[in-house]
């Protein structure tokens, strides 16, 4: 029997469908013509889009999750082959249901997002015990998302099982905070888990403004930042137009974001932190991983959707056209 694909990047985490249902559009004043826009349906998830971006750089990956045994879970694994997406550490549960995000698109552009069914969601379980020991031996990158650590279920505390014995064994790990604040705070028992996790990730990356002040109140962010530096952790702050910024111990490195015009930026840090990893995966230093990660998001904010993002021949094109040219003279 063929060995499967032996992932140099495992991703952990949340996988999931999204259904975009664009909202009628009235062509009248009286409101007597109507279009109704076909809604479409894509892969989604946080760490789901990072692993497929990984796999359109050309990066071996894997994905460790949960899916249910129903028409959502049969969507995100033909997604996954089709992608090129490892899916041995992937498991299904009957008892467990695929999570659906409805998001509806208003007349402004404007993104309203439900995810059903709200129960025994899938993505919240990783049963390590059925994943067995193979996958730390077979990864080289071990990366996740605050996503598939919300609520206090068994995903929390596997992935932090996970980065603690990667991190022991030398693996470089990352972890994407996407942080679900609530009225302006954190839950305890999440920020302690987020907390937990960071001790064992090699990068940490998130949202500048958004996300860091969280885990550190400053009256700058940036403050914020530097207060969660340590040896073996760099912070990694995403700031939109204003490119991404690099805090370590050594020092820190920013990088301009590249000029586009924004379609969408569903999945913008997903698909970032797959240029990060890709580039430092390829001995990159960390301005160039910025660079990298710029390139990748900004390519894909221009089209639509976490799924429109770049092949490696596609971003090397990019950052030809888009790289500001040397000043002469």
């Amino acid at each position: 029997m063929r060995r499967p694909l032996v992932p140099k990047v495992l991703v952990a985490g949340d996988a999931n469908v999204d259904l975009i249902v664009p909202f009628p559009r009235f062509l009248n004043e009286r409101r007597t013509l109507v279009e109704y826009p076909s809604p479409c349906m894509a892969g989604g998830g946080t760490c789901a889009n990072t692993a497929v971006a990984l796999s359109r750089l050309g990066v071996e990956t894997g994905f460790a999750g949960t899916i249910g045994c129903d028409q959502y879970g049969a969507y995100i694994r033909r997604d996954f082959e089709r992608e090129g997406v490892d899916t041995t550490y992937m498991m299904e549960d009957p008892d467990r249901n695929t999570v659906c995000v409805f998001a509806f698109i208003d007349e402004y552009g404007e993104r309203y997002l439900w995810g059903w069914p709200r129960t025994d969601q899938a993505f919240k379980e990783i049963d390590l015990r059925r994943m067995g020991d193979g996958w730390l031996s077979d990864t080289r990158w071990l990366h996740s998302s605050g996503m598939a650590i919300v609520d206090d279920t068994s995903a929390r505390h596997s992935i932090i099982q996970m980065f603690r014995a990667a991190y022991e064994r030398g693996i470089p790990t990352s972890f994407d905070l996407n942080l679900r604040v609530d009225d302006g705070k954190l839950d305890r028992s999440y920020r302690d888990a987020v907390m937990e996790i960071m001790k064992y990730s090699s990068y940490v990356l998130g949202s500048g403004e958004e996300e860091f002040y969280y885990l550190n109140p400053r009256d700058d962010w940036e403050d914020s930042v530097r207060g969660l530096v340590s040896v073996g952790h760099v912070m990694i702050a995403r700031m939109g137009e204003n490119g991404s910024k690099a805090f370590s111990t050594e020092g820190e490195t920013g990088c301009p974001a590249f000029h586009v015009e924004v379609e969408d930026t569903v999945g913008a840090g997903d698909v970032y932190n797959a240029g990060f990893i890709a580039k430092r995966l390829a001995g990159g230093s960390l301005g160039q991983c910025l660079e990298y990660g710029n390139a990748v998001s900004g390519y894909t904010v221009e089209r639509k959707g976490a799924r429109s993002c770049p092949c490696r021949e596609d971003v090397e094109l990019f950052i030809a056209e888009k790289r500001p040219k040397p000043q002469r003279g």
